[in-house]
């Protein structure tokens, strides 16, 4: 009898604590305004740079958010791509794009210190490709 009491108690307290957190049902543990000003330190435009086969790719990212959810484009070589899966958790990006029309799809994985995002491009096939950038304008 005892220990059911001590199980009920400990049940009860962990959903208690379970209910104060903000958005479980979804995983997001920022608060609305807390994950809004997250991403507003990172939205705006960004010019990139990726190194690909001893050749500097020029390219402009492009972060927003739309419904509560951070989007972002790729602009390079005359093409614009969306980004999928975009992840930003105040310094750590990440996000999935094809590389161009039609092809594989390559993740990206950076970190944004201020103005700057230093990272890499992973291709499926292994290759790895450095990518750095400022915000426009800074």
């Amino acid at each position: 009898m005892k220990i059911r009491k001590i199980l009920v108690s400990l049940v009860l307290s962990l959903s208690v604590l379970l209910l104060s957190l903000p958005s479980v049902g979804n995983l997001n543990f920022f608060p609305l305004d807390q994950e809004k000003q997250v991403y507003d330190s990172i939205i705006g435009d960004w010019e990139m740079e990726t190194e690909f086969q001893g050749d500097i790719i020029p390219a402009v990212m492009t972060l927003s958010v739309q419904d509560e959810k951070l989007t972002g484009v790729w602009k390079s070589m005359d093409q614009e791509m969306e980004m999928i899966d975009l992840k930003f958790d105040g310094k750590n990006l990440s996000f999935k794009r094809e590389m161009g029309q039609g092809g594989d799809t390559i993740n990206f994985e950076g970190i944004v210190d201020g103005d700057e995002i230093s990272g890499k491009f992973i291709s499926p096939m292994g290759g790895e490709y450095e990518c750095t950038g400022q915000r426009k304008g800074s």
